[in-house]
């Protein structure tokens, strides 16, 4: 890349950096303004003493006095200007107002050089040492576009020659001085041209730095993200890891001791209905009561069975909406029964591979918990949908949500909140979407609780 070979950079960017450019000559102005208003007290000064010494007599003194006096006005004007408030309707127009503040105050002092050293000066001593310092002041000061630059220092040029060629007699003087300034002036305008563009470079060199900043920035964001979500995802599948360990307990137990209670149980139940024929009516209700309490244990021991990640499972391939549908008439019953609404959305789902008896089983433990986190008058919604990789089960309520304290525990065999509850229903729902190689979500907020049984679609 050249020395002056730019980056490429947007037009809005080309125009802010513009508006940085034209501020910055506007703001040097102002310093400028003061500066050149203190050297001229000094200036004045001088004019006194030349007045006292009689050198007015030269009326050249005289007119370089009156030179000081506009340079004394001229720059005071420009000092209260410079730091009163501009009003203006926007930013292109505020631009505008710095940028011909600036351009007639570089005309007005390169224009009072080229009188001064083209006219008053060669009267006295034919120097052009005003010329030299106003036109590299300029040079250094201000950073134009080469187009303006080129104006200021060509126009002022030709009229350095006009006043020049009138007010200098001598000729050798005068050619010196004609060289002398054709040089400054191509020295000023590349040295002003140099300046521009070494500026230009460095505002986009800002640019391009404040783009890879923002860019860095946005990539360490990102990643942060991604970080922060890979610990969710990774202390979510702890959880979920310490939640299946406990229901392979569980299950692991369920697997070895319930069929060794439930012979004795068995045993018991059919003496007991035996000998329940040969007693009284009053002691038949004894008996009726022993034989529905084991029917009650033989159920929950029955509820702890399905648990075992080791229970047999039969397979099929079936679609959910044909197990939800087959369901719907024992549900419809229940809802009748707890005067609740039930409604039902079944979007077109692929087939899975299920076992049946475990899905509607898993179906109706959530539907029951939901009736039961109910009023009367609430509505139970069961919907099925699907995606690119996994089908959905939900079934919502609209109870009054589950305590941040409660969700944690939920699935955790013998965890329950219901007087009668045996704490089963959540763990054998957790079992069999285990089995299923699936998962299941919970969303609760006061105004109801959704679960969701997601069913991952075979690959």
């Amino acid at each position: 890349m050249g020395f002056f070979q730019f980056q490429h950079i947007t037009a809005k960017y080309e125009k802010d950096i513009e508006e940085i450019l034209t501020y910055i000559n506007f703001d040097r102005t102002r310093k400028l303004s003061i500066i050149l208003f203190l050297a001229n007290i000094t200036f004045l000064f001088v004019d006194y003493i030349n007045k006292a010494d009689g050198l007015w007599a030269n009326h050249s003194y005289r007119c370089l006095f009156y030179s000081h006096v506009a340079l004394g006005l001229v720059t005071i004007f420009y000092i209260i200007i410079g730091y009163y408030r501009i009003k203006a309707h926007s930013a292109n127009d505020m631009a505008l107002v710095h940028k011909i503040y600036v351009i007639f105050f570089a005309s007005f002092i390169l224009s009072l050089a080229t009188i001064i050293s083209g006219w008053i000066d060669q009267k006295i001593h034919g120097q052009i040492t005003v010329y030299v310092m106003i036109c590299i002041t300029i040079a250094v000061v201000y950073n134009y576009k080469p187009k303006i630059t080129a104006f200021l220092y060509g126009s002022c040029w030709i009229a350095f020659m006009i006043f020049l060629g009138i007010s200098q007699k001598d000729p050798n003087i005068r050619q010196g001085n004609y060289l002398n300034a054709f040089l400054l002036v191509v020295l000023s305008y590349f040295l002003s041209v140099m300046l521009y563009k070494l500026k230009i470079r460095d505002l986009i060199h800002e640019y391009h730095l404040e783009n890879m900043v923002a860019e860095r920035t946005k990539e360490l964001q990102t990643a942060n993200d991604l970080l922060t979500q890979e610990i969710f995802e990774r202390k979510r599948a702890e959880e979920e890891i310490i939640r299946l360990d406990r229901l392979n307990l569980v299950g692991e137990m369920a697997a070895s001791i319930s069929h060794e209670v439930r012979n004795p149980m068995t045993t018991v139940k059919g003496f007991l209905q035996l000998l329940k024929d040969k007693q009284d009516p009053k002691g038949k209700e004894y008996f009726d009561l022993m034989i529905e309490e084991l029917d009650r244990a033989n159920s929950i021991l029955s509820e702890f069975l399905s648990i075992s990640k080791n229970k047999a499972t039969m397979y099929e391939w079936c679609n959910i909406n044909d197990i939800v549908i087959s369901t719907l008439p024992l549900i419809h019953a229940e809802a009748l029964n707890n005067d609740k609404f039930l409604t039902v959305e079944l979007s077109k789902v692929p087939d899975l591979q299920l076992d049946i008896q475990e899905i509607r089983q898993l179906l109706l433990n959530l539907v029951r918990n939901g009736f039961e986190a109910m009023p009367k008058g609430g509505q139970l919604k069961i919907r099925t949908f699907s995606s690119d990789t996994e089908v959905t089960l939900g079934i919502s309520d609209e109870g009054d949500g589950i305590e941040q304290s409660i969700l944690e525990k939920l699935g955790t065999p013998f965890f329950t909140t219901k007087e009668q509850g045996t704490g089963l229903g959540l763990a054998v729902c957790y079992g069999i979407a285990s089995r299923h190689n699936g998962r299941i979500s919970v969303e609760t907020s006061p105004k109801g609780t959704t679960f969701y049984v997601y069913f991952e679609l075979s690959k």
